[in-house]
């Protein structure tokens, strides 16, 4: 074979034979700008933003999902070609990214009260010019050193959509991502105080219903709640007498006249509708929790099937299963108590919530005209199973129904 032919067949396979055939397809992460966090209120510093915004650009780049821009990088490249920063416009952020090379934005807020803390992050599609994400998670009882932790790395979980096992801490086998729950402990007296028999509890994110349970909890999903105070344990007898001989409020059936049975005047009140439940709050100078606010004060930021926890034990909460067969004293379990101190959320007597009775943002459920004006009963009761007193489980009744197994609590704004 001459030395042309030998030259036509190296042609042909240089141009016809791929090299990296069987080689692995090389993913380039996307190249992320962190600018620094603004701070927002007198008690914010930016020295805890700065560090705060370090401490996301270590740890997400430490996990490969982005190409990170370093600090010193970004500002170097945005003085030579004379940006103006900071940016808190859309259009700002685009030019910036642009400018950059990048493919997102993450841009936010951090605001210091104490030892409270809220963080609002934004992530920016610069191609698409708009807004990808934004979350906003506030925590009690964390300083600047514990801020850059757990709390953090769960931030960065749900902000930026990565797994947190690879968010470990080198040598852990999966990250140590965890709920901050703000406790009663750690709000100032001040606070905690303000209306006696109440308990505050924190504005953050919640996590509401399950797929666990019935139809009408699907899908869980992630809200946001503001900071409220509910009732340590559910109104008893003794306090609806009040609103009943002020206010000449036709009185529970199961009463004589104005007069409380013997016995139950620590019990829950019941035998009360919605509409009862309503005028009391307000007479009160208060109101009914919303779904919402109930769940996070039962279950608090971890999704636990009960109040107290994963596994339903009968001697910690009224229902069918602890042998009682009626109501019982509120307070009478109190190792069943939420994460909050929150009293009775399992069992005793069902509570009736504000609202009507809607389905799941995604869910399938339809309903009829009638069903849509359904009231929420939440916590289960003394003649019910535990399957009832799980913090997720949502009972509609028309908000006119009345039973011996149906009661409420109050709640107020701060």
């Amino acid at each position: 074979m001459n030395k042309l032919s030998l030259l036509s067949i190296a042609l042909f396979i240089a141009l016809h034979v791929n090299p990296f055939a069987n080689a692995e397809e090389i993913v380039i992460p996307p190249l992320l700008v962190i600018t620094d966090l603004r701070t927002v209120g007198e008690e914010s510093s930016s020295a805890e933003a700065n560090a705060f915004s370090d401490f996301l650009r270590k740890e997400i780049e430490r996990t490969g999902a982005y190409r990170i821009i370093s600090r010193s990088s970004m500002l170097a490249i945005l003085k030579a070609n004379s940006f103006t920063a900071p940016c808190y416009e859309i259009p700002c952020f685009i030019a910036m990214g642009k400018l950059l090379g990048a493919d997102e934005i993450a841009a936010g807020n951090l605001k210091r009260r104490g030892r409270t803390v809220e963080i609002t992050l934004r992530r920016i599609d610069v191609s698409a010019e708009n807004f990808l994400k934004t979350i906003h998670r506030t925590a009690t009882g964390l300083d600047s050193s514990t801020m850059m932790g757990p709390w953090g790395r769960q931030i960065i979980s749900e902000a930026f959509d990565i797994d947190p096992r690879r968010l470990a801490p080198p040598g852990e086998a999966e990250a140590s991502i965890v709920n901050v729950d703000a406790k009663p402990y750690s709000v100032p007296p001040s606070i905690a105080n303000k209306y006696p028999g109440m308990i505050y509890i924190p504005a953050g994110q919640t996590i509401v219903g399950s797929n666990a349970g019935d139809r009408v909890e699907i899908p869980p999903h992630q809200v946001f709640v503001n900071a409220f105070y509910i009732g340590k344990y559910e109104v008893t007898n003794e306090e609806y007498q009040e609103f009943v001989i002020e206010t000449q409020r036709e009185p529970p059936s199961h009463w004589v006249g104005e007069t409380i049975p013997p016995g139950l005047e620590k019990h829950p009140v019941t035998w009360v509708s919605f509409i009862d439940a309503e005028a009391y709050c307000l007479w009160r100078g208060g109101r009914l929790p919303t779904e919402e606010e109930w769940e996070r004060a039962a279950h608090g930021e971890k999704v636990f099937p009960y109040p107290w926890g994963k596994e339903f034990d009968e001697n910690l909460a009224n229902t069918w299963l602890s042998g009682r067969r009626s109501t019982a004293p509120v307070g009478s379990y109190p190792l069943g108590a939420s994460p909050y101190g929150v009293q009775d959320m399992a069992g005793n007597v069902f509570e009736w919530v504000d609202g009507f009775f809607t389905p799941y943002p995604g869910s399938s459920i339809r309903l009829s005209e009638s069903e849509k004006r359904y009231r929420i009963l939440r916590g289960g009761s003394w003649n019910f199973s535990e399957y009832y007193a799980r913090t997720t489980h949502r009972f509609a009744r028309p908000g006119g129904d009345k039973s011996r197994s149906f009661g409420f609590r109050l709640a107020r704004d701060p």
